[in-house]
């Protein structure tokens, strides 16, 4: 029988094997950065942001360099992503990819099909873990090889290679389903009740981002908490709420927050993720040209973004 404790037990160990398997992964390319463009530009941001925060004295230090480092990271990915077929590919038609390339990383491979890079397979963190466990030789193969391309042992010419992306480093749930949405600019987590059966799922907690605020749909009525301080912890019953972290709309008063929520009995859900899809391969270039009546021109230039 598997107990509540057995379960976290080896929730802990699994979690401490993605960290031993990213750090494997991970430092080969740390050692070598400047052999792929993507992960120089990621180690670039790594070191900035590590020497700005390298001393986290209070929690609101460590919450703005996570938000530093999320955004960063999510903003270079969508850079490359551009600019990268293989990328894309992996990104838009797998949903692990996504929640790999989101939170704590993949591992690719490429192939050239007529003259073309393109995706030929690929690793999240978790499937590392696997082949780590049962099958060890494959394992220590592709930590061979990707050594072997970064050292200059393996003619990487043709383009074919390995490409490791660390993750923006987000946190989201494994069985979470991330939908791609081209007509939001920040994220919505949608939580639903498994248990209905009705084919409009009302039981619902909704929680969506906005510029310094959280608004929160609560369609049901369960153990979902609010942690306004360390000992204030208050459950939030149905209804429509908004968590403002400022009481002013002026810019140059906001600062980086953070929202503490918990919910109890997570094994209840199902988890929606809609990600803003904001690729620099869907802005429009707008290029308006304005004349005056003596004939000079300006132009208005500008993109979506």
């Amino acid at each position: 029988m598997i107990t509540k404790e057995l379960k976290t037990s080896l929730s802990e160990k699994n979690s401490e094997l993605e960290k031993t398997v990213r750090n494997d992964v991970k430092s080969l390319f740390d050692k070598k950065p400047n052999n792929d463009p993507l992960y120089q530009v990621y180690d670039t941001i790594d070191k900035v942001i590590a020497s700005k925060f390298s001393d986290l004295d209070t929690k609101e230090e460590e919450t703005k360099r996570d938000i530093l480092r999320i955004v960063e990271f999510f903003n270079t990915f969508h850079f490359f992503e551009s600019i990268n077929d293989f990328i894309r590919d992996a990104y838009i038609n797998y949903n692990h990819f996504r929640r790999g390339f989101l939170s704590n990383g993949v591992l690719l491979r490429t192939q050239l099909i007529d003259g073309q890079l393109k995706f030929n397979r690929g690793y999240t963190i978790p499937e590392l873990v696997n082949i780590y466990n049962e099958q060890p030789k494959l394992y220590s193969s592709i930590l061979n090889e990707i050594k072997g391309e970064l050292e200059g042992f393996i003619s990487i010419d043709s383009g074919e290679k390995w490409y490791f992306w660390p993750g923006c480093e987000m946190k989201i749930p494994i069985s979470t389903n991330i939908v791609l949405d081209t007509s939001i600019a920040k994220s919505k987590f949608v939580i639903s009740k498994k248990d209905n059966t009705s084919i409009h799922n009302n039981k619902q907690i909704v929680l969506e981002e906005k510029p310094y605020q959280l608004e929160l749909s609560v369609l049901m009525d369960t153990d979902f908490f609010y942690k306004k301080t360390e000992n204030n912890k208050q459950k939030l019953t149905p209804g429509f709420f908004t968590i403002n972290k400022s009481d002013s709309e002026q810019y140059k008063t906001l600062d980086f927050s953070e929202i503490e929520l918990e919910l109890q009995n997570g094994e209840k859900y199902d988890y929606t993720l809609y990600m803003p899809y904001s690729s620099p391969r869907l802005d429009v270039k707008t290029n308006m040209k304005i004349f005056d009546t003596n004939k000079k021109v300006e132009e208005f230039i500008a993109t979506c973004s």
